[in-house]
């Protein structure tokens, strides 16, 4: 487009700037819109333009002060403050979101799209309480809006208030269009009796042809399973499988291969980190696979007076990610092995406090739940020195039975074929065994089933392996619902189960092919 006297209309400039990007020219794209704010810069729209393209083409930093000077020019358009949200959200400035979010909530207050998307950034802060401050009274207003419904009943959920969560979901599943995540929602928040369930009106209603009902199928499995009507159980958790499989790309070939390495350089994990050694916050990463009772353990924790939860904190994969991509950027020729050896630990460490301060609320000891961080257990140690990983263990059918029972929606995508779930377990148990002989005392491992049938035992030696000493405020810990991404798609427990051991030997007909898999003949 040739330069002319007058700033072409925003059309114009996004019809050129497309073409640019089509023909593989983003920094081109890049230049040619920040030179036409230069040239009108009190234009809003040029200006979130340019926020828009800069956001699109990962530019992330200058797309915020493009974005911040646009919302100058218009402060009370909402539309400006979401796309800012997203962009902190994007760049992990949890602090900055929180900051925005009390700035946005003033603006449009009878607008009730806009505050619901205010809330639910409330819900990925994990501030529940003050996502219901906005719902609540939205909901109250709109008391025909099932989604509106939905997301104040979620909030209820991860607050533990899961009364008021159950009446609300029960009135979601009464509407017509009631979100199908609302039936599954509804199963988990308890324990399913003979005469208080919805095990009928689910079978009515769950389709086999419509992938849209696969929260559905999940729910009929978990009530029927409450009921003890395990053919039932089973047939309906393996139709959500199903469904939910064809819309879940998965190349095992490409997961079971990057396992295998990481096995390898595991077993090779030689080198201890310096940096981050007096870090004044104790990060406790707790690594497991999903469905292992991870979450006990983090309720415990959690409970302390010194400690709080992050939940599944994703900082530290994603900061690992980005320096290992600026490292193979700078050496061509290195493959991924050698940049996981040479990246900088110490400035990765600092990073990583960094953001997790933002979360501490004050306490000196945070948990970092995100059960696949046991692919990084050198990799924490070293940028780390003073952090402590606890890796939690169940018996192999039990922890799969778990994950194929449960909806994890757009995660783990070897998780909805027996098989699958079966080969991608073993190489998960090869990559701890590689990191246990590596990192010795540095690890400890704990069992689902001891903590069940030995608590104190189990809790003290936690306790000793962090360095606290226990408090009268864990005594009813399960109790506790440390953080929203815990509470998503996990029942709300309040007790410690014995028939949690042995669960899966019910369906040990059904699950034959995972075992085998599990066994390594599959």
């Amino acid at each position: 487009m040739n330069d002319q006297s007058e700033v072409p209309s925003v059309q114009q400039l996004g019809q050129y700037l497309n073409a640019l990007l089509k023909g593989g020219q983003p920094q081109a794209a890049r230049d040619y819109i920040d030179a036409q704010v230069q040239r009108a810069p009190d234009s809003a729209a040029v200006v979130h333009l340019a926020a828009q393209l800069h956001h699109k083409t990962g530019a992330l930093r200058s797309s915020l002060a493009h974005l911040n000077r646009a919302i100058e020019l218009m402060p009370d358009q909402p539309a400006l403050h979401i796309d800012k949200l997203h962009l902190l959200t994007s760049l992990r400035e949890r602090k900055q979101l929180a900051k925005a979010l009390e700035h946005a909530k003033k603006l449009a207050t009878d607008n009730k799209n806009y505050q619901q998307q205010l809330a639910r950034f409330y819900t990925q802060l994990n501030r529940p309480e003050q996502a219901l401050e906005l719902l609540t009274p939205l909901r109250k207003a709109h008391e025909e809006d099932s989604v509106l419904a939905f997301d104040e009943a979620l909030n209820q959920w991860f607050v533990g208030r899961h009364k008021a969560a159950e009446k609300l979901a029960n009135a979601v599943c009464e509407q017509k269009d009631a979100p199908s995540m609302a039936f599954y929602v509804r199963a988990l928040l308890r324990k399913q009796t003979k005469t208080k369930n919805h095990v009928e009106q689910l079978a009515d209603r769950a389709r086999k042809d419509e992938v849209a009902d696969t929260p559905i199928w999940f729910a009929l499995g978990k009530e029927a399973d409450d009921l003890g009507l395990h053919e039932q159980a089973f047939a309906a958790v393996t139709s959500g499988n199903a469904l939910q499989k064809k819309i879940t790309p998965y190349n095992e070939a490409a997961e079971l291969d990057a396992l295998t390495q990481m096995a390898d350089v595991a077993s090779t994990w030689k080198s201890q980190g310096r940096a981050n050694k007096n870090a004044e916050l104790t990060p406790i990463f707790v690594v497991s696979m999903p469905g292992s009772g991870a979450t006990l353990i983090e309720r415990y924790l959690h409970a302390h007076p010194q400690v709080t939860s992050a939940g599944e904190f994703p900082d530290f994969p994603q900061l690992l990610g980005e320096a290992i991509s600026a490292y193979l950027a700078e050496h061509p020729g290195a493959t991924r092995a050698q940049a996981i050896a040479a990246i900088n630990y110490g400035e990765l460490g600092k990073a990583y406090l960094k953001q997790l301060q933002d979360v501490a609320d004050g306490n000196s000891y945070v948990v970092d739940k995100l059960p696949f961080n046991f692919l990084y257990c050198g990799m924490l140690k070293k940028a780390l020195p003073n952090a402590k990983i606890i890796h939690v263990e169940r018996d192999a059918l039990d922890t799969c039975w778990s994950i194929y029972r449960t909806l994890f929606a757009d995660r783990y995508a070897f998780a909805y074929d027996q098989e699958e779930l079966g080969r991608y377990y073993r190489h998960y148990q090869a990559i701890m065994s590689a990191w246990q002989q590596s990192l010795g005392d540095e690890l400890l491992t704990v069992t689902y089933e001891a903590f069940v049938e030995d608590t104190e035992t189990t809790e003290q030696t936690i306790l000793d392996f962090c360095g606290l000493q226990a408090a009268s405020a864990q005594d009813d810990f399960v109790k506790q619902v440390p953080s929203v991404t815990t509470a998503r798609g996990e029942p709300l427990t309040t007790r410690i189960y014995q028939h949690g051991i042995g669960h899966s030997k019910a369906y040990a007909k059904q699950l034959q092919a995972l075992q085998s898999a599990l066994d390594g003949e599959a």
